[in-house]
């Protein structure tokens, strides 16, 4: 009985493990591309990606092919009606396996959230001498990196364009 308590607990332990374990790969849409080159799909998955997307710079050996952010209207979410700013980022993963190369491509819809901000303690320094060095104090920073993002989910008919053109740019005749 013992025995049979532990096998349980431990099955109990590694089911809720595994569910709370999200991989970034699972996200998004995929799609094998078959028996093509790699380097022919990395050419043509950019020209796919740049029919809706500005691109970042990207390696071919890195296998992603990343937009910069993208401004959409979004419809008002706001307690008194107005609209927040909204995008969308894209990547396409290029990966090898098994002799085909499976494509993966996420579009992710961020809505501009509040930005965090920091709250004092009520226990401090109260000398007037400063003895604090700078880099205890905070950093100038940029209204960039004061944004705060908020990812909302996927625009997933957008993906299954963006995989559907680069399918049938690799395999121009239509066989499936």
């Amino acid at each position: 009985m013992f025995r049979y308590c532990i096998l349980v607990l431990t099955g109990i332990l590694v089911s809720t493990a595994l569910v709370g374990c999200k991989t970034d790969v699972a996200s998004g849409t995929r799609m094998s591309l078959g028996d093509v080159s790699y380097s022919e799909a990395h050419t043509i998955g950019r020209e796919v990606m740049r029919k809706h997307f500005e691109l970042a710079p990207s390696n071919p050996s890195a296998q992603v092919i990343a937009a910069l952010p993208k401004p959409v209207d979004a419809r008002a979410q706001r307690i008194l009606g107005g609209k927040s700013p909204t995008r969308q980022l894209a990547t396409l993963r290029l990966q090898p396996q098994e002799g085909h190369i499976v494509a993966n491509v996420s579009v992710l819809l961020q809505r501009q959230g509040s930005a965090s901000y920091e709250q004092f303690g009520a226990s401090g320094n109260y000398s007037t001498i400063p003895n604090d060095t700078p880099s205890q104090g905070t950093a100038a920073t940029t209204p960039e990196q004061n944004e705060a993002w908020e990812t909302r989910g996927h625009d997933k008919l957008l993906e299954r364009t963006i995989i559907q053109e680069l399918y049938d740019a690799m395999h121009p005749g239509g066989n499936r």
